[in-house]
């Protein structure tokens, strides 16, 4: 068929415009009048152009080293349970909640909040453009509805965390929980939602170490961290690409006598630490630039 072509000229008269098409592209279309490409933007769905605008926003905020977002509050003077997302200065957007116990994840991810509550379905909001998806009970929260309808209240509140496989860009929530706080044979427990299948998992093995069950994770490059309970209390980290544990290091202080007293954050792209002894709170930076001399700096 391409010979056919090339012998009558077709062949060559196609690829010749293809080209003169392609010199066109590439040369004109920066060149548009306002007016035509206002008349474009027109007639495109309006989720397309809000996932424009949130992306440009989103890559503004983060060449500019501002927060993504600033802190959640809830709304008390509302009918029903609600919380204000605040970026900056502004409010950005209101979310409503089928439950008031719903709670928020330690920091946001790309932008993205996961929101979540040990007895309904959990789901990620996209502030920008209010965009959200749910995801269902996992083992841990049926097990304590369970509990719940049996009348049993005393039980711990696991915290539930959130943060992206930096290879694979999938984001994934995450409990981690102490098992023997609710009859399991284990030290600790690991779940995982794969959002591909709409699903938990178990990650086998989980932590060898109890974790500090009042404390939220913390997402920062890939990992979530936690405090260990222990005697002497460590920081532990869990690969969300390898989806492995490890002992990042020795916390800079002591055993934590009250869980309370004890802060994971990130600061200037730093996981950070703070122990309030009243009257005062010393936060340290853990600074890992030496590469395997790891230290806490004193901020």
């Amino acid at each position: 068929m391409l010979e056919r072509d090339r012998s009558s000229g077709v062949g060559s008269k196609r690829h010749g415009s293809s080209l003169v098409l392609k010199r066109h592209r590439s040369n004109s279309l920066e060149q548009l009048p306002h007016d035509v490409v206002e008349l474009i933007l027109q007639r495109l769905p309006v989720k397309f152009l809000l996932r424009f605008k949130s992306e440009r926003q989103f890559i503004c905020r983060r060449q500019s080293r501002g927060s993504d977002v600033l802190f959640v509050y809830p709304e008390s003077d509302s009918a029903a349970p609600c919380m204000r997302i605040v970026f900056g200065s502004s409010i950005i957007c209101t979310v409503r909640f089928p439950t008031s116990g719903s709670m928020i994840c330690h920091g946001s991810c790309d932008g993205l909040l996961c929101l979540y509550c040990v007895y309904t379905p959990s789901f990620l909001i996209n502030p920008a453009t209010r965009g959200r998806q749910s995801f269902p009970l996992s083992s841990i929260q049926q097990l304590i509805v369970e509990r719940y309808n049996k009348g049993e209240f005393d039980l711990s509140s696991p915290k539930l965390g959130f943060g992206k496989d930096k290879f694979s860009g999938t984001y994934k929530p995450v409990w981690l929980y102490n098992s023997s706080d609710f009859g399991l044979d284990n030290v600790t427990t690991c779940e995982v939602f794969d959002f591909s299948t709409n699903a938990w998992r178990y990650v086998f093995p989980a932590c060898s170490y109890r974790i500090l069950a009042y404390q939220k994770p913390v997402y920062l490059d890939g990992s979530l961290y936690w405090f260990s309970e222990c005697e002497e209390t460590k920081v532990l980290s869990f690969d969300l690409h390898t989806e492995t544990f490890q002992v990042l290091c020795k916390a800079p202080f002591a055993h934590v006598c009250d869980p309370y007293s004890v802060t994971m954050c990130v600061l200037d792209d730093r996981l950070c630490v703070s122990e309030k002894n009243w009257p005062t709170q010393v936060i340290w930076s853990f600074d890992s630039s030496g590469g395997g001399n790891q230290t806490w700096k004193k901020m």
